[in-house]
Order: C-alpha cells, then sequence, then structure tokens
C-alpha cells in the first residue's frame, strides 16, 4: 500500500493556498508590505486571486485602476505570478509580475506606452529633453544579484527627436534585444531624421554600456552633433564610425 501523507500533504498546501487566495486583499496586504516597502496601495478591492487598486506607487511610477489575478500555473515552476493590467501616464499597461519561491522578482509580457520623455524623467536623466512615444514589448525582464536587469524585446520610437540641449530630429527608432549571460545586447536602428543609425548596443548589470554605431548623415545635422562625430567617430565612404562605452 502507497503511504497517504504525500497525498494528504499536497492536498493540505492547496487548501491553505485557497483559503490565502480567497481572503480580501485590503486585509492581507499588509502582511506584505515590510517585504515591499517600496511599493504602496490604495483603494484596494478583491481578493488576492483577483482584485483591482485604484493607486499603486512604486517609486517613481505611479500607476492607476490597476487590476491583478493570479496565475496558478506559475506554481508549478517555482514563481507566483500575477497577471496585472492598469494605467500609466494615461496609458494602458499589462505585464505578469511575481516572485520565484527564492525571492527573486519576475517579469514577463510588459506591454506598454509611455512618453519618451517620461522615461528619462523617470531615470534621472532631467538634463535631456526628448519627443516622442515609446512602445515598448518585452518578453523577458531578469533581474541579476546585484545592479540593473537585462532585458528581452523590442521597443519603438515613433516621431523621435531630441529637444534639448540640442534639437535633432531622429525619425523612428526601434531597438530589439536578448539576454546573453545576465547581459542586455542588441540592435538600433533609426531612420527618417537627420541621420541614418545602425548600432550594437550592449548593457550589463553594473550599468557598463557599449554603443558600436554607423551614422550616416542625411541633411543638416547641428553644430554641436557635428562637432562631436568629427572629434570621437571615424568618418569614411560618408559615415561615421562610433565606438563609445561608458557606464551609468
Amino acid at each position: 500500500m502507497k503511504p497517504w501523507w504525500p497525498g494528504a500533504l499536497v492536498g493540505m498546501a492547496a487548501y491553505l493556498l485557497f483559503l490565502l487566495m480567497a481572503a480580501p486583499a485590503a486585509k492581507v496586504w499588509p502582511l506584505f508590505q515590510s517585504q515591499l516597502q517600496n511599493v504602496q496601495l490604495a483603494g484596494i478591492e478583491g481578493s488576492l486571486w483577483s482584485g483591482q487598486a485604484a493607486q499603486v506607487d512604486v517609486s517613481p511610477l505611479q500607476l492607476k485602476d490597476v487590476n491583478w489575478r493570479f496565475r496558478p500555473f506559475g506554481l508549478f515552476v517555482g514563481r507566483a505570478v500575477f497577471k496585472i493590467k492598469g494605467q500609466l501616464q494615461a496609458e494602458r499597461i499589462k505585464a505578469k509580475v511575481g516572485s520565484t519561491f527564492l525571492g527573486r522578482p519576475y517579469l514577463s509580457d510588459l506591454r506598454g506606452r509611455v512618453r519618451a520623455n517620461d522615461l528619462f524623467y523617470w531615470l534621472g536623466l532631467k538634463p535631456i529633453q526628448l519627443g516622442g512615444v515609446l512602445d515598448f514589448d518585452l518578453d523577458d525582464v531578469e533581474w541579476s544579484q546585484s545592479g540593473l536587469p537585462a532585458m528581452a524585446g523590442t521597443a519603438s520610437w515613433s516621431s523621435a527627436r531630441v529637444v534639448s540641449p540640442v534639437p535633432l530630429v531622429l525619425g523612428t527608432a526601434q531597438l530589439e534585444t536578448q539576454i546573453e549571460g545576465a547581459v542586455t545586447r542588441g540592435t538600433l536602428e533609426a531612420r527618417g531624421g537627420a541621420m541614418l543609425v545602425q548600432a550594437d548596443v550592449e548593457l550589463k548589470p553594473d550599468g557598463a554600456y557599449r554603443f558600436d554605431a554607423n551614422i550616416q548623415p542625411k541633411g543638416d545635422l547641428p553644430p554641436a552633433v557635428e562637432k562631436f562625430l568629427s572629434a570621437f567617430a571615424e568618418y569614411r565612404d560618408g559615415s561615421y564610425r562610433l565606438e563609445w562605452a561608458d557606464k551609468l
């Protein structure tokens, strides 16, 4: 006869999980608040399994009208996963978020749209003013033990332009990335503006980045841009070859 207790333990665990997920989210959330100090919820309704919040603050972001639904199949791969939908700066955004059983954050299938200038503001790059809209479609975001996460997916920047410190029209830009050993690597292409750009990009968890680009002017460039390219890029056959590496 097979022992009965393994099945009983699984059944008990499933029952306790059901009780927890069915509990009112407003009463359960304070239990998690100490572990998620950078996350603030207001106007909570529903349960942990399926609910909503009028506002969610994840510094420096503020989301409104956020709905979530628990995805139980994530448990089979060691993750507690929620599918969320909400609004960020009046634009729809959705993703799958959660945590592994070891406590590592989980984020995938991130879809949405933001103003390009808002993104740079959130990143702390306030001296740079941008125009245009950024559509992002990220399949996976992986957190390292320390430092910046790695990302795989696509980001498209329409009506792309730099407003300041140097006005520059870029047209349309698209970035496609993949994750290779906790490092984000990809290609960037911009066309339809003052210059055609084709580049390989790389971002490491410690903030070190690399930008290797072929830049072909398609019109009159601002004097400051021409001066920069002349100083730091190699000019050959009508194009500039720029190799740039630095750290955020």
